[in-house]
């Protein structure tokens, strides 16, 4: 097939791919992300978590809990199981509740989470929470 325009003739075979080589540079300027190289990661403050992205790698650095619990009965039921799910600092920034809203939250853990608390266990968290979060 053979196209004639104003004096010139282009063939359909040439024309195709004149358009296709066109259709590819214009996808790949549309396409084209931005990459951004991440600053280095600033020297590790103790205590400070860090996450930085360099392209597609991302790096974080989470630094240990460093919380203090006091030594009492039930401390060590409390840092084992309380700590499977979620951060034992939590427990530090909830109000200082009654022994009967701790023992409904840690039921909750319990029954709604599938903690993997046995009754007796519960009761010797229950007492060390009041210990460290008790109302007064």
């Amino acid at each position: 097939m053979e196209i004639k325009t104003t004096g010139h003739a282009f063939t359909f075979r040439s024309t195709t791919r004149a358009l296709l080589v066109l259709g590819f540079f214009l996808f790949a300027i549309a396409c084209k992300q931005e990459t951004s190289v991440a600053p280095p990661l600033a020297d590790k403050v103790k205590g400070e978590n860090t996450f930085s992205a360099k392209g597609s790698v991302k790096e974080m650095s989470i630094t240990p809990e460093t919380t203090n619990f006091p030594e009492h009965e039930g401390r060590s039921e409390f840092m084992s199981y309380c700590a499977i799910c979620h951060s034992l600092r939590y427990i530090t920034t909830q109000p200082d509740f009654s022994k009967k809203i701790w023992e409904e939250e840690v039921h909750k853990m319990v029954a709604k989470y599938s903690a993997p608390i046995d009754s007796a266990t519960c009761n010797k968290i229950v007492d060390y929470l009041m210990v460290i979060k008790g109302a007064k």
